[in-house]
């Protein structure tokens, strides 16, 4: 899709039902734009399937690595497509070589499915993984670098570290901490866990080089279910392995690096949510003069009017809230998500039916989409709130509304 005049169209979304919709960090809401040009897409697939998967579909992958490679500020040839951030951190923590006694260094607030990977890493080598804290709330950007840098050893291998944390929302200082890194312990790899990262921040993977970035696109990009990439370090790419063997790994082609030919056909598979990245990208950049900048500086602000709104009606109704991150560090660590620590019922929290907590549930029925969750050994209960061109401060007004109705009955 070129049409410029297409791409510069308003974003329209299939929001459904009146549904309040603030947990877009999660599995993000594409536009209906993009999802007519991955529909068109599926057909020209269908219209003949052998010449697209013999020979069309490597040029479109190619495609939508020259629109990430320029989004990300990387060499397009050091990107590979996969269908979420959960295997591209696979990949990447699997290509690191381990014995026993070898250490994995990630902090507390990294995603569950990432402490589950390195467990089973771990299991198979010997290794073991070490965990740096992070207050929340109370964390700054000089507080998680020292708990980081304080916890690297002779036995290190491998240090992971979010660019953004998936359950409280916050800014890493990912650059600062790959760049000490590299300067002080240059045998050890890095692997930034980006999954919120493109389309939420600003991101220079040439300037920050990491050993590894893994990234999911549904989230902030706006694409389809199902999209992600990872960039490894051309040093690391011949380590990198897909999660399958396909038909084709036996066949070298100098021409082309095993480590795109790889992880560009695994086996047959609709590919074609990463393909339409490119729309996606040049869509959400239409919408303003100013591209994704003006993009990711109204979500931050959207988020931070929308919290301190919801934090300033229940504390005025009572209930014990504040905004979890003080105003020096608002800049630093806040993107276009936060979570707020939510008040403990005195006899605990209750699971929901559905979902983690009650108090998600009870959201849910009343027409709002927000999750309820705990910070495991950080903190029992977070509400984590994020903010995206679907929004607007008259949903914040909503839960705001039904947070003081809600834990207003609880006990």
């Amino acid at each position: 899709m070129n049409d410029a005049a297409r791409l510069a169209e308003p974003v329209r979304y299939e929001t459904g039902h009146g549904l309040v919709r603030l947990n877009h960090a999660s599995y993000g809401l594409c536009p209906a734009l993009v999802g007519e040009a991955q529909n068109e897409l599926r057909r020209r697939v269908e219209r003949d399937s052998v010449r697209y998967f013999k020979v069309d579909h490597e040029r479109y992958c190619d495609a939508a690595r020259d629109a990430i490679g320029a989004f990300v500020n990387c060499p397009p040839e050091d990107l590979a497509l996969v269908n979420n951030g959960t295997v591209a951190m696979a990949a990447c923590i699997r290509a690191v070589p381990l014995a026993a006694g070898d250490e994995i260094l990630l902090t507390d607030h990294e995603y569950m499915a990432t402490f589950n990977e390195v467990d089973r890493v771990c299991r198979l080598t010997g290794a073991k993984r070490v965990v740096a804290p992070v207050p929340f709330p109370g964390a700054t950007p000089d507080g998680i670098f020292e708990s980081v840098m304080s916890r690297i050893t002779e036995r290190t291998k491998l240090v992971i570290v979010s660019h953004l944390a998936s359950a409280s929302g916050l800014i890493f200082p990912a650059e600062r901490i790959v760049a000490a890194i590299n300067e002080r312990f240059p045998g050890v790899a890095t692997l930034v866990d980006g999954a919120h990262g493109p389309g939420h921040v600003p991101i220079d993977l040439t300037a920050m080089a990491p050993t590894f970035y893994a990234a999911s696109g549904h989230k902030w990009l706006g694409t389809p279910k199902g999209t992600g990439f990872v960039y490894a370090d051309p040093e690391w790419q011949g380590r990198m392995e897909t999660y399958a063997l396909s038909c084709r790994v036996h066949v070298k082609r100098p021409s082309r690096k095993p480590f795109l030919c790889d992880f560009d056909y695994v086996g047959t598979a609709d590919h074609t949510a990463n393909l339409v990245i490119p729309v996606s990208i040049a869509h959400l950049a239409a919408q303003h003069a100013d591209g994704w900048a003006w993009v990711q500086k109204r979500n931050h602000a959207l988020v931070l009017e929308g919290a301190g709104l919801v934090c300033d009606r229940l504390s005025k109704n009572g209930i014990g809230v504040a905004f979890p991150v003080p105003d020096k560090h608002v800049e630093s660590l806040v993107g276009g998500m936060i979570a707020i620590p939510l008040p403990v019922p005195a006899g605990g929290v209750k699971k929901g039916e559905f979902f983690d907590d009650s108090l998600w549930d009870r959201l849910c029925k009343r027409g709002i989409q927000v999750p309820v969750w705990d910070l495991p050994g950080v903190h029992p209960r977070v509400m984590r709130l994020s903010a995206h061109l679907s929004n607007t401060i008259e949903d914040f007004e909503k839960l705001a509304d039904a947070l003081v109705d809600e834990l207003s009955k609880e006990v």
